[in-house]
């Protein structure tokens, strides 16, 4: 069968079981969407019919128990007068050269007369070999009229000058209460649908433990009743060291308003204000577009970037704003230091870090002595804690302490984050004594690559290397700031496929 010409006006499709019990309630299932499509009697006849046929012939096959597996039927119609069904078949194979030409005056060739049925009834009928996934059916039947057309309900509020006057007036933010819950939860499937990287916005319990226990501080935009957008400040934990600027979210519908410019200026106001005297700020920003990191350069004298995690998370899907789909998204870490730094001097991997290393850590306001001094581990053993986001499919490996067996535990951790579905590992390493010798080359041989700074503390400023287990496509990886965008380039010349 040729390419679908153009999308489907519409498609539905249906699951039975291999039990010709079920083939009367896939015929009322493709009666009722060719009515809705258009079809006229003979060929809603024509085509139930060949419904029917293909279904006899996939079941009359089938050998496994026949309740446990199941059959797809997929129903589309397109713009120019095309039924297309298509039919999944998890049964024995399918031998095209092997059905016989019916002849009616040869007995031997009634298994054939199914076949010859639906080839006429049809305007085109392909067998295709799905090799590990088995065989779909395919079949077209072109009609005289289309009927169906995408209904919208004849209601003022759908006229978008309506719409934009209904968004108008005035907004303001207040702090969300677990009474809330239910509303972000819906803001967050309104912004991303069900492909934010954090399931937190999904689990109403969890979001709602985290409110009242004062680890989130979530502020609602106001419109009269209507939750416009949210932003959220979480912090690690009641001892409010750093905490994540993030989950910032507008209602599409409001994204043409002054929402947008309203979160912003709160934000800047609880960067500046710091209730709770934490030491830094840290945000990720998505790389795929440059908004949220225009805005974020904006507040409170700006966040500056300090890492670049490739490829952490899979791609979110922003409702209403254009942007590649598909694959995994770089992050970008930029922070808000509150304070100086109280180190001095730290120990890095190569020399060929320095420059961006003092570039990304002057940008800060700081300045720190930068040595490239190596030493072995005295203890033996070393430690590493690890972290995991699941519904990302990332991790990060801490190295809290560094031992003489140091290679060999991360080699290990990095194996079972990789075993166990992690796509993307990120490994932060203490700067605050020398470091082993050839430990650039060493990281390298894991296929682990230098991609910024991470700190932990006003005291400890890691380093951080990344690791992913797909190519890297570093043009998709857009950048507003200039450092950023010389640190990626930094990463791009040392990063190995």
């Amino acid at each position: 069968m040729h390419e679908i010409e153009n999308d489907p006006l519409f498609s539905s499709l249906i699951k039975i079981n291999y039990d010709k019990r079920f083939i009367r309630i896939a015929q009322d299932f493709i009666e009722n969407l060719s009515r809705l499509a258009g079809a006229n009697k003979n060929e809603i006849f024509q085509i139930c019919l060949l419904i029917e046929e293909c279904l006899v012939f996939i079941m009359d096959k089938y050998i496994d128990c026949r309740v446990a597996a199941h059959i797809q039927i997929l129903f589309s119609v397109t713009a120019d007068k095309k039924i297309r069904l298509e039919i999944t078949d998890i049964g024995p194979p399918i031998h095209q050269t092997m059905i016989p030409s019916f002849d009616i005056a040869d007995e031997n060739s009634q298994t054939g007369l199914w076949y010859k049925m639906v080839q006429g009834l049809s305007d085109a009928f392909d067998f295709i070999n799905k090799f590990g996934a088995g065989w779909l059916i395919q079949i077209e039947k072109c009609i005289e009229n289309i009927a169906f057309t995408e209904s919208l309900i004849d209601d003022p509020k759908n006229d978008p000058l309506v719409r934009q006057a209904e968004m108008t007036g005035e907004k303001h933010v207040r702090p969300a209460t677990a009474s809330d819950v239910p509303a972000l939860i819906d803001l967050a499937y309104m912004t991303y649908r069900y492909t934010y990287m954090f399931p937190d916005f999904y689990d109403g319990e969890l979001l709602k433990k985290n409110i009242q226990e004062k680890l989130y501080e979530i502020m609602l935009v106001m419109h009269g009743s209507n939750v416009a957008g949210a932003f959220a400040i979480k912090y690690q934990d009641t001892g409010y060291v750093s905490a994540e600027v993030g989950a910032a979210m507008i209602s599409p519908e409001y994204r043409g308003t002054d929402a947008i410019g309203l979160i912003i200026r709160k934000v800047d106001t609880y960067v500046r204000t710091n209730p709770h005297h934490c030491v830094f700020f840290m945000s990720s920003a998505v790389t795929s577009h440059v908004r949220s990191q225009k805005s974020l350069a904006n507040v409170c004298h700006g966040f500056k970037p300090l890492m670049i995690f490739l490829n952490m998370v899979p791609k979110p899907e922003f409702i209403g704003i254009d942007h590649t789909a598909g694959g995994r998204e770089s992050g970008l870490y930029v922070y808000h230091l509150n304070q100086k730094l109280k180190i001095k001097t730290i120990y890095v991997t190569a020399e060929k870090h320095l420059q961006i290393i003092n570039e990304l850590i002057a940008y800060t306001g700081n300045e720190v002595d930068i040595l490239t001094q190596t030493s072995e581990p005295a203890n033996p053993e070393s430690h590493m804690s690890v972290t995991r986001v699941d519904a990302a499919q990332f991790a990060t490996i801490t190295i809290e302490s560094m031992g003489q067996d140091w290679f060999s535990v991360l080699s290990k951790k990095i194996f079972s984050a990789i075993s166990s579905g992690m796509e993307s590992v990120k490994v932060t390493i203490p700067t605050t004594s020398p470091l082993p010798a050839d430990m650039e080359k060493m990281l390298t041989d894991l296929n682990l690559v230098f991609c910024g700074l991470s700190p932990r503390s006003l005291e400890c400023l890691d380093l951080a290397y990344c690791l992913t287990t797909r190519p890297v496509d570093f043009s998709q990886i857009k950048l507003y700031d200039p450092l950023a965008q010389k640190l990626l380039l930094h990463i791009e010349q040392n990063y190995t496929r």
